[in-house]
């Protein structure tokens, strides 16, 4: 990454009207509703500002898996085993990624130009292993999400 696309990525950071749209992503999650606001700017601090234009393929089906994202504004399309759901702030996706990296399920498409926040595995784990005490916190929240989802698919 050049000089020029480390400030703008750090100007782009500290702006406090994204920082407020993106914590309130998260925090609108019933991912990361239990987590407090200084752990929630930390986890922000970790993601990468994605923004997206309306009909952009986010993630491709079979596309490799290696980031997790939480749209932040606008709105997109999760199509699995052929149906479809538009989602809003709050969604997230590619949980998954942040154990290994496969080939995606799933993919998403942009319905609105909007704004998401992506988080590669690295830094999660490296967010984890500085602040312990949320690392256990993200790893009970996705456990529980993902027997929710086990839950849900096994009623269907």
């Amino acid at each position: 990454m050049g000089q020029r696309d480390d400030n703008e990525r750090t100007e782009l950071a500290v702006n406090p009207l994204y920082m407020m749209e993106g914590m309130d992503a998260l925090k609108a999650s019933s991912l990361f509703a239990r987590l407090s606001g200084t752990e929630l700017k930390m986890l922000f601090q970790v993601g990468e500002r994605r923004p997206f234009q309306d009909g952009e393929q986010l993630l491709g089906e079979g596309d490799p898996l290696d980031a997790f994202w939480v749209v932040v504004t606008g709105r997109v399309e999760l199509t699995q085993r052929g149906s479809s759901s538009e989602q809003g702030p709050s969604t997230f996706f590619g949980e998954r990624s942040l154990v290994e990296t496969i080939p995606a399920a799933m993919s998403c498409r942009a319905v609105s130009e909007g704004e998401a926040l992506r988080f590669s595995r690295a830094s999660l784990v490296k967010l984890s292993r500085e602040q312990p005490t949320l690392g256990v916190k993200l790893l009970w929240a996705l456990l529980e999400n993902a027997y929710k989802r086990q839950d849900a698919d096994a009623e269907e």
